[in-house]
């Protein structure tokens, strides 16, 4: 079974929920919403995702729903081999192996589809660059596969799993943002239970037209006996 958790993540204070959750298996795809970040999505102003307008059923489906597959690049774009390429992907990918590598995202509003937390190892987009000024003072030293160190952030108004990401560089330190809300509270945990981790930046965009995704890091956490 593949599953992705469907992110909302408020326009105004770009705040990020996980409000639901996609699986495939061998007979088709289900799509649910979920507690407790669903309520409270609810609060901050999200009402429902577009063609899932009953947040209490169960959707289920013989292939991808329309309303997530019109989330994936065009097949007929002139450039869509490109694309593919750029993801990693190859002519034959399937269509939830494209929504994961892509996550679905599109310029006209503030969902994505990302992978479940992974004791073993995760890759998001740093969140809340535009409130780091440190991004500013390194954006031309940084480099893919710098090292990177996840610092808790327990004092956080916003979230009180908030886990800092700092870039050590020329002997200084500078605090480039924020693990993404939605992985933040396992990821507390497991750091806090002395869990051995490494993190690197796994690629650089300072012109992505997604908000505090400028930078994508690679996250692989290793366990102790």
């Amino acid at each position: 079974m593949t599953k992705l958790w469907l992110i909302w993540k408020d326009p105004k204070e770009r705040r990020r929920y996980k409000i639901g959750v996609l699986e495939k298996d061998n007979d088709g795809f289900i799509f649910q919403y979920v507690d407790p970040e669903l309520n409270i999505a609810k609060e901050a102003g999200f009402d429902y995702y577009p063609g899932f307008e009953d947040t209490n059923k169960i959707y289920k489906n013989k292939e991808l729903f329309f309303n997530i597959e019109n989330r994936l690049p065009n097949k007929k774009r002139p450039d869509y081999l490109d694309i593919l390429n750029a993801y990693n992907l190859d002519f034959d990918s399937d269509s939830m192996t494209i929504l994961k590598a892509t996550k679905g995202r599109l310029i006209t509003d503030t969902y994505e589809f990302v992978e479940p937390f992974d004791t073993k190892k995760i890759s998001f987009d740093i969140a809340g660059t535009r409130h780091c000024k440190d991004i500013e003072k390194c954006k031309n030293d940084i480099v893919v596969n710098d090292k990177l160190s996840l610092e808790l952030n327990p004092d956080n108004i916003s979230d009180p799993f908030a886990i800092k990401v700092i870039l050590e560089k020329n002997g200084e330190k500078y605090h480039i943002g924020y693990v993404p809300r939605y992985y933040s509270k396992e990821l507390t945990e497991l750091l806090n239970s002395g869990t051995e981790y490494s993190a690197l930046v796994q690629s650089l965009n300072f012109d992505s037209v997604y908000n505090d995704e400028d930078v994508s890091a690679y996250v692989k956490l290793i366990f102790k006996d």
